[in-house]
């Protein structure tokens, strides 16, 4: 029987963060359909309730859990509690997607109390290439 994945599986977050410019483009104008986290827990996992999202910022890793509301291969927007980002400010995101690791620079582009949207900088093409396919393959019916 193989190991479900686990909290402790979603790639660690180093403080490390790319501060490369973003790319100048408003998180209000998405370029592509994002996927519901309903979809994709349909999709990646065996009956699980939510999708965890790990986030550092160049100070310190937060605390806790975020859970993810919806994604796209520019972004995603996720539920977090107290979380303190601000607008502008560079994070780094990681989740577990299935049993796929996903890791990236992200720059915050819209905050709530507890909500937050963030556009990705630079992912690796294969993540990139990974998250567009996902919203094609539920299209289709093909996962």
């Amino acid at each position: 029987m193989e190991k479900k994945p686990s909290w402790d599986d979603i790639p660690s977050l180093g403080l490390e963060l790319d501060t490369g410019n973003a790319s100048g483009k408003s998180g209000d104008n998405r370029a592509a359909v994002r996927l519901v986290s309903q979809d994709l827990l349909e999709m990646l996992t065996d009956g699980g309730k939510v999708i965890y999202v790990k986030v550092a910022t160049d100070k310190r890793v937060l605390s806790r859990k975020g859970v993810l509301r919806d994604i796209n291969q520019n972004g995603m927007g996720f539920q977090m509690s107290a979380h303190g980002l601000k607008k502008n400010e560079s994070i780094q995101i990681g989740a577990m997607l299935g049993r796929r690791g996903f890791k990236t620079n992200a720059v915050v582009r819209w905050t709530s109390n507890d909500k937050v949207g963030v556009e990705y900088i630079n992912p690796r093409p294969d993540d990139y290439s990974f998250l567009a396919e996902l919203y094609a393959a539920k299209k289709l019916g093909r996962i």
